[in-house]
């Protein structure tokens, strides 16, 4: 398991090497999300609480300058108005849908509540969902 972690980050590691020598490196943003944490019980990250790692997440090249980028708390739902902007979208308010852009000043809905109050408003029934999307 150690060796396909290394292997992967080594491809990836190259890959970003070789857009930044080329000519449009200086047009582009690379954008790396992982979709989940690896495996609990795994001996790789022993002594380490399971509940404080993070998933990574990086943007190389971003044309947005700004002192918060680093150490927030948010979720995946950040992402969507956070990758529009570092692709040049203007966002109005910074947010859409329930997400934030992570290079505003503005807090996410975890900054504002805690990861379990959202996780239960989220898991409410919602009539407008069953009804119009689900099997539409």
């Amino acid at each position: 398991y150690a060796n396909v972690l290394a292997c992967s980050s080594k491809q990836v590691g190259e890959f970003i090497k070789w857009v930044q020598q080329q000519d449009f490196y200086e047009n582009t943003t690379i954008i790396i999300n992982g979709d989940h944490l690896s495996m609990a019980g795994n001996s790789l990250y022993d002594g380490i609480d399971f509940y404080d790692r993070q998933i990574y997440n990086v943007i190389i090249n971003s044309p947005i300058t700004t002192s918060n980028n680093k150490n927030r708390k948010y979720t995946s739902m950040d992402l969507f108005p956070t990758t529009m902007a570092a692709l040049g979208a203007s966002i109005d308010g910074d947010k859409l849908g329930l997400g934030i852009n992570l290079f505003s000043d503005k807090k996410t809905i975890v900054e504002e509540n805690d990861f379990s109050f959202v996780n239960i408003e989220l898991t409410k029934k919602s009539d407008f969902y069953y009804n119009n999307l689900l099997y539409n």
